[in-house]
């Protein structure tokens, strides 16, 4: 009777070897979790997708909306250009601000990060430059979008 991890020639071998390429998977995912790719993607998926909250997860809103130029801003307070960018996101039609974040190329963009690894920027679109920043907890976010 032969078993899974029997007298095979190899058997033995090819499950170690299938498990220390599920354990590179998992770690690799983990470590690209805390990349600052992966908040571009993970917030170009919530923008498609009409997820405010998600997309709140990805970007600090505060400080996004301090890095607006008044052409965007309209001379309106901070918490409403706030408050409308995020029904933006959660409108599944009315994308007028984030209708290039469709066209950004977050899986081939060039991304240069500082030498201290706290800050990120990333050129995702022609005209589209990303600045993120890295929390105490290794997640990146989006602070500033800067389009011209």
């Amino acid at each position: 009777m032969t078993g899974r991890l029997g007298n095979q020639r190899g058997g033995a071998a090819r499950w170690i070897f299938i498990i220390i390429i599920i354990a590179a998977a998992f770690f690799g995912y983990q470590y690209f979790k805390k990349t600052p790719r992966y908040a571009l993607i993970q917030f170009k998926k919530a923008v498609l997708f009409s997820s405010a909250e998600t997309a709140q997860k990805y970007a600090d809103f505060d400080s996004v909306v301090r890095s607006l130029p008044g052409s965007v801003t309209l001379g309106q307070t901070d918490e409403v250009v706030k408050k409308r960018l995020i029904y933006e996101i959660d409108s599944p039609h009315e994308k007028s601000y984030f209708a290039k974040v469709k066209g950004w190329s977050v899986i081939r963009c060039p991304i240069a990060v500082t030498a201290d690894q706290n800050s990120a920027t990333a050129q995702t679109a022609e005209n589209t430059s990303v600045t993120l920043q890295r929390l105490d907890n290794e997640q990146w976010i989006i602070v500033a979008i800067e389009t011209q």
